[in-house]
């Protein structure tokens, strides 16, 4: 064989080398991200009030999270003080204000108040009560259980008066082992906090 034919045949073989990956990169999709943001006590079959307050001015916030969780990819727990950020799996919106509005959505169906706002808010609107938290701990392990660890207070429109305050912890295990399950259990989570913060309220109402 000639030199200029198997140069040719080199070529082409490199050519049809070349083909074959590209097709392969084509057939090979990306991962798709999923998003999520906190189930609500109504999302979560859990609507029953315990109160009527319709009079009651409820603000909500500032809520605040560790530094370690103010990022898009939600947080599992490895070992110990480990964590992992899923880049496939993320938050639909800001923690923050996800968690600030699932509770004052919470606490209005609790407490029947028709009125919630929520920090910074209108200068025309002044709380009745504030509800301030500050979480310390929102994580769980998949197929594990999830963990919510947080210090709240209860105090009059200014921030300045504390009427209640306390440390709250709780603990769901997973149904399972995806991100979907880890969701719901920190959203039953974030219900559970919800009712204690409701019983205060309610408590502060009858003094």
């Amino acid at each position: 064989m000639s030199n200029l034919k198997l140069c040719r045949v080199r070529i082409f073989g490199l050519l049809l080398v070349c083909l074959l990956l590209f097709a392969g990169c084509l057939g090979r999709s990306s991962p798709t991200v999923s998003y999520y943001s906190f189930l609500t006590m109504e999302q979560l079959g859990q609507t029953q009030a315990i109160c009527a307050l319709p009079e009651v001015r409820l603000g909500i916030g500032p809520v605040t999270i560790p530094d370690s969780l103010k990022r898009s990819q939600i947080a599992t727990r490895q070992h110990g003080n480990q964590y992992e950020f899923d880049e496939f799996n993320r938050w639909a919106g800001v923690l923050e204000k996800d968690l600030t509005t699932v509770l004052g959505d919470n606490l209005g169906q609790l407490l029947g108040v028709e009125n919630v706002g929520f920090f910074p808010w209108m200068p025309h609107f002044k709380p009745t009560y504030r509800v301030m938290i500050d979480l310390v701990r929102l994580d769980g392990a998949l197929g594990g259980e999830a963990v919510l660890s947080a210090r709240w207070t209860v105090s009059d429109a200014t921030g300045r008066e504390l009427l209640a305050g306390g440390k709250s912890e709780y603990r769901q295990p997973l149904e399972g082992a995806s991100y979907a399950a880890l969701i719901k259990a920190e959203s039953l989570l974030v219900a559970e906090l919800s009712k204690v913060l409701a019983g205060e309220v309610v408590a502060l109402t009858k003094e």
